[in-house]
């Protein structure tokens, strides 16, 4: 409304109002003029003032002990550490055949791309397509510092390797790999085999009929005699996939498994426990003896099931 049409409409209100007067006309007509021009600068402010005081809350508002613990656990959750790569083994994570192995200052790389067209009976039978192709790599040194590891060994060699997430290294070149477990949760080894005297032990086929084959009671004290002499290995070996599990039950009622690597001809034999509970990984070398015990038990589980 224009200041014409106000007054117009003013007067007409006077005409017909006989209490309005000129003075209260302009009281009014002024009022009008001064809200017109601070409305629109009383409406800014506050929003200004109201954003201010929120901001402030928001800025001095503590965080949760949940919180805190959550942001301190991500400042150090890929942090590395030289006794990371102790035993420890890795892969390409395009291509699972190129393996990476340290042990005991030696780093060992390994690509296997043989395929066989059925199981190979011996190291010696020539593969349908592939080769297998080792390297070694000694006097292995780390360094780290933040998240990377400074990795040398002779003969000029060199490597450095950035911990990206728990589980994931990559080198200089971009290259990614794989580590099985995080650091932080690698299992210890232990020098613990059996957790007691057996009572019974059977084997069975992993991924098999579910046959069992047991041990003799009379010649449990043999076997438990051999178990004793196992030892913890502490070299760098290649494990092939365990074809057995040994269902071991010991005399304080508790009962255990162990993953058995038996070898038919004079290779060393190998079993490999797991412990949940105290968190060990450990792979024990097994006597020979004890390996032609449990050679005899998977031929009768092999001769049970060929006879169904």
């Amino acid at each position: 409304m224009t200041n014409s049409q106000m007054k117009r409409a003013i007067d007409e209100v006077i005409s017909n109002e006989p209490l309005m007067n000129e003075a209260f006309v302009q009281k009014v007509s002024d009022g009008k003029k001064q809200r017109k021009k601070q409305v629109p600068l009383m409406q800014p402010a506050i929003v200004l003032l109201f954003l201010f005081v929120i901001g402030g809350i928001l800025y001095f508002m503590p965080q949760s002990d949940d919180q805190l613990a959550v942001d301190s656990e991500d400042e150090n959750m890929y942090l590395a550490k030289p006794e990371h790569f102790n035993d420890m083994m890795m892969q390409n994570r395009r291509d699972s055949r190129l393996m990476y192995v340290f042990n005991n200052g030696t780093l060992y790389y390994t690509s296997d791309t043989r395929l066989y067209l059925e199981k190979p009976k011996s190291e010696d039978e020539i593969p349908y397509s592939g080769e297998l192709f080792e390297e070694r790599y000694t006097n292995i040194k780390i360094k780290t510092k933040d998240n990377q590891y400074f990795i040398t060994g002779d003969d000029g060699f060199s490597w450095t390797l950035t911990r990206t997430a728990p589980r994931i290294l990559v080198d200089e070149r971009g290259n990614e790999y794989t580590i099985p477990i995080a650091f932080e949760d690698i299992p210890k080894t232990s020098d613990i085999l059996l957790d007691d005297k057996i009572q019974s032990l059977g084997i069975y086929k992993i991924g098999g009929l579910g046959t069992y084959a047991y041990t003799l009671e009379e010649d449990l004290d043999e076997v438990n005699e051999l178990f004793n002499q196992a030892t913890v290995n502490e070299e760098y070996i290649r494990l092939s996939i365990p074809e057995y599990m040994i269902d071991i039950k010991y005399e304080n009622g508790n009962r255990g498994n162990l993953e058995l690597m038996v070898s038919e001809s004079n290779e060393a034999s190998y079993v490999k426990k797991h412990d949940i509970v105290n968190n060990t990984l450990t792979v024990f070398k097994i006597p020979k003896a004890l390996a032609d015990h449990f050679n005899q038990l998977a031929e009768k589980i092999e001769e049970i099931n060929n006879a169904k």
